[in-house]
């Protein structure tokens, strides 16, 4: 996950040092100097989705934090109510639940879906949203009623002029690796619509940042993709500056039970094992970094940089090895490096 929040660095601090640092590309001083604002940092936090959410912002006087609050709220539970697993009501247990059948979707849970699916296919299957039954059946599931489970997402129709999915029976969607990504990019729009121009917005370690703190720093982020010591000869760290952008992360070493892990093979459903400790994504949507975070892990390291570098994705890759972590970076990352 990423080991940083708001709290990584002070409003006073200066960029990050001894460590390698990431830039966006091509970022205009224009960009900065309209989101600079004369304003004291204000913090709010609070739990959601079985996780937590932290929220670092600059505002006018006139923005009040109850107002922000509530805009999150609303956002929260309407990612909840459609694609959350673990709320028997909401509108993807529905779906889980039910025979073969078309079903209407709400307009998030479709570009959700959709997105899923598109990953799923590019993958071949590795990266795959209908592991529900097996996420229950390893632990890491809500345990609900899914009649057989067995379904693949390759069965599932989508049909995009009446916004709809049709279910082939058995099919158990788990869209938590690219649904919190898509929630954190809804209250990315709701802050912009408060009339907010500078915040670090995280829901469960996944990021958007926009605009500038007001000393004129972006607001930086460390990440962490390894639970050992950094091998000789690599930076103490890696800091991310997050100004328009959204980062989200997957790792083996964060979540797991009884000593599996949460992320799995999607052709097989096997938990993963390897020596890929960590994989970090750098997207302006924190859906997009969501779900490929996840894919490139499921993929491998040699597997993953070839997908990152084709698709186009700025992405950290960190291993284990006798000597400790390494990371290696794909070709869009290192053009962000400053």
């Amino acid at each position: 996950m990423i080991l940083s929040g708001p709290d990584r660095h002070n409003e006073e601090a200066g960029p990050p040092t001894a460590g390698r640092l990431l830039i966006p590309i091509g970022l205009k001083p224009s960009h900065v100097r309209a989101s600079r604002i004369n304003a004291p940092v204000r913090r709010l936090s609070g739990a959601t989705m079985g996780t937590g959410w932290s929220l670092a912002f600059a505002a006018p006087d006139s923005v009040q934090n109850s107002a922000v609050v509530a805009a999150l709220e609303e956002t929260f539970a309407l990612v909840i109510g459609q694609m959350s697993g673990w709320e028997p009501r909401s509108d993807l247990s529905r779906f889980n639940r039910a025979n073969r059948s078309w079903h209407d979707l709400s307009e998030d849970f479709f570009v959700v879906l959709t997105r899923a699916l598109e990953i799923a296919n590019l993958t071949g299957g590795f990266y795959n949203p209908a592991l529900a039954a097996r996420m229950d059946l390893l632990g890491f599931g809500p345990a609900l009623d899914h009649p057989c489970g067995s379904g693949s997402w390759r069965d599932i129709e989508v049909d995009a002029a009446n916004r709809r999915a049709f279910q082939p029976g058995g099919v158990a969607l788990d869209l938590s690796s690219i649904a919190k990504g898509h929630a954190v990019d809804l209250c990315a729009s709701r802050l912009r619509a408060l009339g907010i121009p500078s915040f670090l917005m995280e829901i469960g370690g996944e990021f958007v940042g926009e605009g500038v703190k007001p000393d004129g720093q972006p607001w930086w982020i460390e990440l962490e993709l390894c639970d050992i010591g950094q091998a000789p000869g690599e930076p103490r760290h890696t800091d991310v500056a997050l100004v328009g952008l959204a980062i989200a992360t997957s790792g083996d070493f964060v979540r797991r039970r009884e000593g599996v892990c949460h992320l799995l093979d999607g052709r097989t459903g096997a938990p993963l094992r390897g020596e890929l400790s960590g994989v970090s994504v750098i997207h302006p949507s924190a859906m997009e970094a969501d779900g490929w975070a996840t894919a490139l892990f499921a993929l491998g390291a040699d597997e993953g940089m070839a997908m990152a570098d084709a698709q186009r994705l700025a992405a950290i890759f960190a291993t284990r090895t006798s000597e400790g972590a390494r990371s290696q970076l794909s070709a869009k990352a290192r053009e962000m490096l400053g």
